[in-house]
């Protein structure tokens, strides 16, 4: 099963990249970019393919920042239910031997 998976992982990251590749020799005329700090000139695919991988950068880590304690708590809560599941067993053996 773990093989499947790396195999179609990177089928899918092999035709990425070949998408890349045919993008960026399509879309080689620069372009002037303007931001607050000045001006910079850059072949249309270079400035496309940084502000894709900005945008997927930026989303990791609020993901990260968003899953990781709901994780955290799910684990926590986890715990405390089976701390609890453990008491009530415990509870039935007692209520078990006191009612013979």
């Amino acid at each position: 099963m773990y093989w499947i998976k790396f195999i179609l992982i990177a089928a899918l990251l092999l035709v990425v990249l070949l998408v890349g590749i045919e993008f960026s020799t399509l879309h080689a005329d620069p372009v002037t970019i303007n931001y607050l700090l000045g001006t910079v000139t850059l072949p249309l695919s270079v400035a496309v393919i940084s502000a894709f991988s900005a945008g997927a950068i930026l989303t990791a880590l609020i993901g990260a920042f968003m899953v990781f304690p709901l994780r955290w708590q799910v684990a926590r809560l986890r715990q405390a239910v089976s701390s609890k599941d453990q008491e009530i067993q415990t509870l039935n053996r007692k209520v078990g031997r006191e009612a013979r």
